[in-house]
């Protein structure tokens, strides 16, 4: 997994001095590639769009009925609070007089967008609004790929009757209440008249952010948001949705694949260079994209008060020929597949330790994951 420039560069600075050195190092050859998710959202006006993304969120970082439509489609940094999200909003359809051109000018925009989320609104059944917009973007996508879509039914909640409300409960695969009919079949209704759509998602944002207690269907469609953003819009995606779920995913993916970069490193044998300086900048790399994941930069301070011992002894040395001390047996000269293993340990015990809001661990607290996760995963990949 690592290239031939990688490798060789690995092996022409083994002399690191200082932790900023490493870092310095890191950052350089194992550059940070991941983007701001950018969401192209469409609705009518009263769709609940802003609703939905302050619920998809977690937080309020759009008041509701602020995402404004307008002539282009203009992206809204949702940066405050350290929210990395980009937000277009597509404009009307259908209008006369300048209709062509606007639509020409907003999908040539929305090209800059990693998905589309289309939000239809339960009960509406005159849905021309949402067939003309589908239309126009199947034309602009003629003959290439196009942008991944979600189709999502929100305000489900509205269905009648209006104030049986239930969503712990609610069960759309085998409807029995009327409310549960009521909705199916409007989500059926809406799939068969939508040109090119196949799945309506259910959901309700509830009164605000937080009222998780009325909300439906939003866990399941940060989910589907997430396995459609193309890898690199990942790790922002997961962090501003907080979703340990989606963390935990992003961090595994991470993690395995600079697991993979440390055991090719180390299956490159150089005479009297330790297994440990090779692999040193690829594990780094990794802690500075975790650290990112959970709302850091790792910078030499924090990765001081962070890693304490393990990150002091930088001469030639780093993480792995201290970490593969923590089990009994393993020597600092090891083969890939250990490499691999360890570089793993070290990754998703030290992602454990973020995600769960330790930001002043110590050594101690670090073997105990690392060990955890070498006995979970059996020593092996």
């Amino acid at each position: 997994m690592l290239t031939i420039e990688q490798l060789e560069w690995l092996k022409s600075k083994l002399d690191f001095n200082t932790l900023a050195d490493v870092l310095k190092a890191a950052k350089e050859k194992f550059p940070n590639s991941d983007v701001v998710p950018t969401l192209l959202v469409a609705g009518r006006t009263g769709a609940g769009k802003s609703s939905l993304i302050n619920a998809l969120a977690g937080r309020h970082i759009s008041s509701v009925g602020v995402i404004p439509t307008t002539q282009k489609p203009t992206p809204h940094e949702l940066e405050g609070g350290g929210v990395p999200l980009r937000v277009m909003d597509m404009p009307g359809v259908g209008e006369a007089g300048r209709h062509g051109e606007r639509m020409d000018t907003v999908l040539d925009q929305a090209d800059a967008a990693h998905l589309l989320l289309l939000a239809v609104p339960c009960p509406e059944r005159s849905l021309d609004y949402e067939t003309n917009l589908l239309s126009e973007v199947e034309q602009h996508f003629s003959g290439r790929t196009a942008m991944p879509m979600l189709t999502v039914g929100t305000k489900v909640d509205c269905a009648a009757p209006a104030r049986d409300w239930q969503p712990s409960s609610l069960n759309l695969t085998a409807p029995t209440t009327e409310k549960e009919r009521n909705i199916a079949d409007w989500l059926a209704y809406a799939a068969s008249v939508l040109p090119g759509v196949d799945e309506i998602i259910p959901c309700a944002s509830g009164e605000e952010y937080d009222d998780t207690s009325s909300q439906y269907g939003i866990s399941e469609l940060r989910q589907r948001i997430f396995n459609l953003l193309p890898d690199t819009a990942k790790t922002y995606f997961a962090r501003v949705t907080q979703d340990r779920e989606l963390l935990d995913r992003r961090a595994e993916n991470i993690v395995r694949v600079f697991s993979g970069m440390a055991s090719a490193a180390a299956a490159q044998p150089i005479p009297a260079v330790p297994d440990a300086a090779l692999i040193m900048p690829v594990q780094v790399a990794m802690l500075v994209r975790l650290t990112t994941l959970n709302g850091r930069e790792l910078t030499t301070d924090l990765a001081a008060k962070l890693l304490g011992p393990l990150a002091a002894r930088v001469a030639g040395r780093f993480a792995f020929e201290q970490v593969t001390k923590f089990i009994p047996g393993i020597g600092s000269l090891v083969g890939a597949a250990v490499a691999g293993s360890m570089t793993y340990a070290l990754g998703m015990g030290y992602h454990t330790l973020l995600c769960d809001g330790h930001w002043n661990f110590d050594i101690d607290a670090l073997q105990e994951e690392v060990i955890r996760w070498w006995e979970k995963i059996g020593g092996k990949l």
